[in-house]
């Protein structure tokens, strides 16, 4: 694995009472790189420095116009809001945020030439439109990422699990048929940035592209797994990607302060499994993943470093097994709290509002609007520490 982590990816500071911070990334790196052992850490390759995406790269998705505006306001003093209230572009933003597309860019080409998964936690901006800042995003570097391979007609699958509608990358390319987006979020009725909904699949040489399957607050792992399970390997094997991008955000894992989802950290090592498995079928190991979304640095952290480890093909950690006391030293110096002392913990879960009559009218509306059929998916198998298997589940197994 290629693991893609800049220091100066934490100058992208929206100020300190922004709920979105860079630094739990850096907490997920941190407690990362201090799991290896000395094994462990010849098989990965680190990309420790890396410059700001130039202007010309930026704009293979994003209008010229809007990249020269977000630089004039991050050569100022001033702090400027780049969007409607939630974006704020302060001194040395272009900088920051170029930066951090450059990282998703460096992670395609790795990925691409050498076929092995490349990791970038900082990025995964994709609420950026090609003109316009939003939903804390400067950039999109995703979209830039795919934005020259997609028009070279190669096809990229995109999944989003954030638990907010990627709304930048869909409708950025939503009549391109080359790009194949899946993604699972919060109702947009409840949620920002109230979009995403099973009747919007694309439009042009992009209809039927386009993969939307919202949740409703309170839903957790009993409808994020079988729907996942149910669509994605169909709907992958069917479009046959070249290299396949995880979102991996992490504000759907119970107890984030801005959505209202509850999974916990065995949805995202089933769906981590799944999807690499995949990767290995479909693309020869072309997997490149972003960090996404999250604003509970107890998530955050400890969500994305046991990712790390699994796209490393490393054995995953007990859920009881301390993390490193230098960790959670560092974990309070960021955050002015106590760290969490094991690598997960239990979360109490209210009842869920999901039931089994709601996964089959959603199926049905998707294979309505999509004009395919999902049938009932094998049941696959959680996380329950390091003697799970290095498999997946069985529908997502390599094929003969």
């Amino acid at each position: 694995m290629v693991l893609v982590w800049d220091p100066r990816f934490e100058q992208y500071d929206l100020g300190p009472d922004h709920p979105f911070s860079e630094a739990y990334r850096g907490l997920a790196v941190d407690l990362f790189e201090r799991s290896l052992d000395a094994s462990e850490r010849e098989r990965v390759e680190w990309v420790r420095s890396v410059e700001p995406a130039s202007a010309s790269t930026l704009e293979s998705f994003h209008g010229g116009r809007y990249v020269e505006w977000v630089r004039e306001v991050g050569a100022g003093r001033a702090t400027v809001m780049l969007d409607q209230g939630d974006t704020p572009g302060t001194p040395g933003c272009y900088e920051a945020a170029a930066r951090i597309v450059g990282g998703t860019v460096e992670a395609f080409a790795r990925t691409d030439a050498h076929r092995v998964p490349s990791f970038n936690p900082a990025g995964g901006l994709h609420h950026a439109h090609r003109d316009r800042a939003s939903g804390f995003c400067i950039f999109n570097d995703v979209a830039v990422a795919i934005a020259r391979p997609i028009a070279r007609r190669r096809r990229i699958a995109y999944l989003d699990i954030d638990a907010h509608h990627g709304d930048g990358v869909m409708y950025g390319f939503y009549d391109d048929g080359h790009l194949l987006d899946i993604d699972f979020h919060e109702d947009g009725r409840s949620a920002f940035p109230g979009t995403g909904f099973p009747r919007e699949t694309g439009t042009g040489d992009g209809a039927g592209r386009k993969v939307n399957v919202p949740l409703p607050p309170g839903a957790g792992d009993e409808a994020l797994l079988p729907l996942f399970r149910r669509l994605v390997p169909p709907l992958l094997r069917e479009f046959r990607p070249e290299v396949i991008v995880l979102q991996h955000g992490v504000d759907g894992h119970a107890g984030d302060p801005l959505v209202q989802l509850q999974y916990t950290p065995a949805a995202y090592v089933e769906i981590e499994r799944t999807v690499l498995a995949l990767a290995d079928e479909l693309c020869d190991g072309r997997l490149v993943v972003t960090g996404g979304g999250g604003y509970r640095p107890e998530s955050v952290s400890r969500v994305l470093a046991r990712a790390g480890r699994l796209f490393g093909r490393l054995p995953l950690p007990a859920p009881d097994q301390a993390t490193p006391t230098a960790w959670c030293a560092e974990f309070f110096e960021v955050t002015g709290t106590v760290a969490p002392d094991r690598w997960a913990g239990p979360e109490p879960l209210p009842p869920s509002p999901w039931r089994a009559q709601d996964e089959e009218a959603l199926v049905a509306e998707l294979e309505r609007h999509l004009g395919t059929k999902f049938p009932l998916a094998d049941q696959g198998g959680g996380w329950t520490g390091p003697e799970a298997p290095a498999g997946t589940a069985p529908e997502a197994r390599r094929s003969t």
